[in-house]
């Protein structure tokens, strides 16, 4: 088995040029049905290399000390460098199909962050494939979320992977010579680790910025005036309807952010974080409103008087479970207007 191992390295590692396409593409898993997203935006940063200082470790013909650091550089003819980079787009990738969040990208610096709430930093601790079936290869990260607003770590997670390679099932069905069939199951084995090891951290993230957030309240923002909520989540505190084809304040619950702010019922809700509300549905107008604790949404506003919309800028809050929700006091010119149309 070893000598097998001893074989096929041996091969590969002659073979970078003889067309064998040795390249490793990430391949994130599909969403999963029926998962609800996590109303928040996420950056992810490059990652930083802290594996130890080699890239190939021990010879082919001593398998049992045979190591290679992916991190570093990869395999002739087997498997391009797993690099920092790498496993920083792949997570972003991975986690941007999982359909968990309201939006996730990469970028190479802070300095391209726009309205992101978080930043993923993260560390590749290990990225070692053993050169011999009867030894172990890891994959280890260390992961950390940090919020914008005051740059203060919410979430750390370390996750790693040791596993060895079955030659028997590996390469069922490759044939001796098919070493392109062999190099892509390598590459599949990879990238099942990677997925499981993404898929643990995304899950531990999910929970820790929902509870944050408070994220898993009703999303579609149509509870009545008046009827208890089941649930908390983070908001401003209002309720807003469609009127006139307008996104409209309904109510500005008495004593949260929104109505502290000065804003009251029949505002129009003409821009969220400066793009237009026009078409949007309440649902969609929610989940821009509602976030994560001690961010900001800038609300533009436009009310009956003003010649132009004037900026809201709303810290968000959790908004309590449980209470009912009063209807917000009329002011005096709603009064008088309602009065004269007779209502």
């Amino acid at each position: 088995m070893v000598r097998h191992a001893v074989l096929l390295l041996a091969i590969l590692a002659l073979m970078p040029g003889c067309g064998v396409n040795s390249t490793f593409v990430y391949k994130p898993s599909a969403p999963a049905a029926g998962g609800a997203k996590l109303p928040v935006k996420i950056a992810v940063l490059p990652f930083k290399d802290g594996t130890e200082d080699f890239t190939k470790r021990g010879g082919v013909l001593a398998p049992e000390t045979l190591y290679y650091n992916l991190a570093k550089a990869g395999i002739g003819g087997q498997i391009t460098a797993l690099t920092p980079d790498l496993w920083a787009k792949a997570f972003a990738d991975d986690m941007t199909a999982s359909g968990a969040f309201r939006a996730v990208r990469f970028i190479y610096s802070p300095s391209e962050l726009a309205d992101e709430e978080f930043t993923i930093e993260g560390t590749v601790e290990k990225a070692t494939i053993s050169g011999a079936w009867v030894n172990p290869s890891e994959f280890a990260i260390g992961l950390r979320a940090l919020r914008r607003a005051d740059k203060k770590p919410v979430w750390e997670k370390e996750v790693s992977r040791a596993w060895k390679l079955n030659p028997a099932t590996l390469y069922k069905g490759c044939g001796s010579l098919a070493i392109q069939c062999m190099v892509d199951r390598h590459h599949a084995d990879a990238n099942r680790v990677m997925r499981e090891m993404f898929a643990e951290a995304r899950a531990d993230l999910v929970r820790t910025l929902a509870s944050v957030s408070g994220r898993g309240a009703v999303e579609d923002g149509t509870q009545p005036a008046g009827k208890a909520r089941e649930e908390e989540f983070v908001g401003i505190g209002l309720r807003v309807g469609i009127a006139a084809d307008v996104l409209t304040v309904e109510s500005a619950m008495e004593g949260l952010p929104a109505s502290k702010a000065g804003m009251q019922a029949g505002d129009s809700i003409l821009f969220i974080d400066g793009k237009p509300t026009a078409g949007t549905t309440i649902a969609d107008a929610v989940g821009r409103i509602r976030g994560v604790k001690g961010t900001s949404v800038t609300l533009g506003i436009l009310r009956a008087g003003w010649s132009a919309p004037r900026d809201f800028t709303i810290v968000r809050d959790v908004i309590r479970a449980g209470a009912s929700t009063p209807p917000a006091q009329e002011s005096t010119e709603q009064t008088i207007d309602r009065i004269l149309k007779g209502k």
